[in-house]
Formats: structure tokens, C-alpha cells, sequence
């Protein structure tokens, strides 16, 4: 099996390479050459923006891959009243346009083969989160995108995955909360503070690379993976409890809310 894997120099999307280098033919996109080059030597790489639909089209032309993983993702923390329109630019970009453009690419060659596509989202497009707004506006954004495309190309034999994990220490949360400019005369000033040392985790990163292996290889694989406990659970009490009450929950597991301390320590 020829797999396409973006965002492959990543800390999950690397451990994907890994395991699946020994048995399969692996292709890796990224823009990170310092990742790509520590990857295995079998392992065909490739530096790209992935939001560059010329240079994502040129490179792809004529390659025929079965599968498609994708693992793209970034984040800066910050209220939805701090964050301008070219921040939220940037999330849709780098988590969304940077999905769809290999895709789109390849989804010709998938159709004639039979393939899959399984992409790595976040339990934050089902849950939205406090100061995760544009990441999580993304995120919801992927699952609707994902949906459709299933809904278009299941009937030509594509499965289509959505694996959504809960908070994973890669370093992703962390660099996120790093960037975090702490601006004084801002509403969310002392929330921000919060957010120092920032290192949830709902799963790990064997959990989530399993999962998405596990698409790949199932006869009929699902069209959505929720890894972690709090992955599954928090959408079912979003559909029972009233809004006002789950929205007190969700803050709760916000840095110094009691749901955090509890289960993030």
C-alpha cells in the first residue's frame, strides 16, 4: 500500500511513519525539514507548504497513492475578541486548506483505486473550547468538510476517517501557550495567566497513531474515531445536559477550574 502522509514530521505524524515504514510504500509532506530528516531512511519526504495548491499539484502529478493520512495541525491560544481576522486566516489555513489541498490532489487517483483517507482532527471541533476559538473553528470545520467528502465518495468506494483525540502532550499545547501574548489591557488578561505551563492530556500519542492505523487497516472502517474518554463523552452530555450547565463544565477543565485539577494534574 502507497500511503500519502502530510504533516508527517510532526510528533504523532512521525510515529505514523514509523510504523507504517517497515510494511508500506510512505510518501511525507511537511514544511518542517529538521522532522522530515529524522525520519527513517525508507521513507520517501518531501518539504512543502501544503497550502500551496501549485507546488502540492505538481509534485502529486501522476503519483498513485491508495491512502491518504493526514496529521496537519497548529494553534495559538487567544479569546475570539483578540484574535484579528488574519490569525483566524491562519487557523483555517493550517488546519483545514492544508487538508483539503492534497486531497483534492489526489482524490482522482483514490477514487480509481478504491482507497482511504483518514485524517487526524481534534475533540475541540465537536466540544469547542474557551481560547481555542479559531482552532476550534477549524477543527468543526474539518469535521463538516470530512462528512461531505464522505458523503460524495463512499459510493465510489473511499472510505472516509475522522480520528478526533482529547488533549495529546506532543509539545502542541505547550508551544501554543508559549505564543500566548499576554496583552495587559486585555479582557482575558488574567485567564491568560492561567494558562502558564499549559499541558493537558486526555490520551497519548501511541493511542491516537493505533487509531489511525486501525482505519487504515479495517475492512469497514468508521467515519469517526473519538480517542479518549473525555473525547467521547463530553459530545454525548453536550446532547443531554442544558447549555448553561455544560458550559459551566467545559470552563471547569479550563486551567484552574476544578474539572482540570482533577483530571489534568
Amino acid at each position: 500500500m502507497h500511503v500519502l502522509l502530510t504533516g508527517g514530521a510532526g510528533t504523532i505524524g512521525s510515529q505514523i511513519a514509523r510504523q507504517l515504514a517497515p510494511d508500506h510504500e510512505v510518501t511525507v509532506l511537511d514544511r518542517d525539514s529538521d522532522g522530515l530528516s529524522a525520519l527513517p531512511a525508507g521513507v520517501e519526504t518531501h518539504q512543502i507548504d501544503l497550502t500551496d495548491e501549485r507546488a502540492v499539484r505538481q509534485l502529486l502529478d501522476g503519483v498513485a497513492v491508495d491512502a491518504l493520512v493526514s496529521a496537519v495541525g497548529w494553534y495559538e491560544l487567544a479569546a475570539i475578541e483578540d484574535c484579528p481576522p488574519d490569525s483566524l486566516r491562519a487557523h483555517l489555513e493550517a488546519n483545514l486548506l492544508a487538508v483539503h489541498t492534497p486531497i483534492h490532489a489526489v482524490l482522482p487517483t483514490l477514487r480509481e483505486r478504491q482507497g482511504r483517507v483518514v485524517v487526524v482532527g481534534s475533540m475541540a471541533g465537536s466540544v469547542p473550547l474557551p481560547y481555542h476559538g479559531a482552532y476550534s473553528t477549524a477543527k468543526a470545520g474539518l469535521a463538516g468538510y470530512l462528512d461531505s467528502l464522505r458523503r460524495e465518495v463512499d459510493p465510489c468506494g473511499v472510505s472516509v476517517s475522522l480520528v478526533e483525540p482529547g488533549p495529546v502532550r506532543t509539545g502542541f499545547n505547550e508551544r501554543a501557550a508559549a505564543a500566548l501574548e499576554r496583552i495587559d489591557d486585555s479582557a482575558y488578561a488574567d485567564q491568560y495567566r492561567e494558562f502558564d505551563s499549559y499541558t493537558p492530556e486526555a490520551t497519548d500519542t501511541e493511542a491516537v497513531v493505533d487509531t489511525v492505523l486501525d482505519a487504515l487497516d479495517a475492512d469497514s472502517p468508521r467515519a469517526r474515531y473519538r480517542v479518549s474518554a473525555r473525547a467521547r463523552w463530553l459530545p454525548r452530555l453536550a446532547a443531554v445536559l442544558p447549555t448553561p450547565i455544560f458550559d459551566r463544565l467545559i470552563r471547569s477543565g479550563l486551567p484552574g477550574g476544578l474539572l482540570h485539577r482533577l483530571i489534568d494534574r
